[in-house]
């Protein structure tokens, strides 16, 4: 981690003093981008899409975070291209930051129990999707269209 994100992270936590951080991943495969949906046995937001990612634990450095979480919830080794703006959810009080991120050998879905179905879409499509769509992904797609 380098001294600028070091700062750039204490700022944000002196600033959003009782927010907690999230991290996960656009994973991009042939012009795709991989969307999980959220488990009907999940207790919160059963039903909607999200990328792969999640809260970040101690000692856990943001991009650490992003790995690990898909890793753990797609079953993908993801390769870090690109951090984008975070997204401030007020309500939540959470800071999600998001990344770019590619698939780094065998793509083999492997979801965890958190989520039940999965879908490789155009970034334009996962927008138009009719299906709801965690307002963390439209936050950072809207980055990248």
């Amino acid at each position: 981690m380098t001294s600028k994100t070091f700062l750039y992270n204490a700022l944000v936590a002196i600033i959003m003093k009782n927010y907690r951080n999230a991290a996960g991943c656009i994973v991009f495969k042939d012009s795709k981008i991989l969307l999980l949906r959220r488990s009907v046995n999940e207790t919160s937001q059963h039903g909607l899409y999200e990328l792969p990612g999640g809260k970040q634990e101690e000692g856990e450095s943001l991009i650490d975070t992003a790995i690990i979480e898909t890793q753990e919830e797609s079953g993908l080794s993801v390769k870090i291209i690109k951090k984008l703006d975070p997204h401030i959810d007020h309500n939540m009080k959470k800071i999600y930051h998001g990344y770019i991120a590619t698939v780094e050998g065998d793509v083999k879905i492997e979801l965890s129990q958190e989520h039940d179905e999965y879908k490789w879409l155009s970034v334009k499509d996962a927008l138009d999707m009719k299906h709801p769509l965690s307002h963390h992904a439209k936050h950072l797609f809207e980055q990248i269209i």
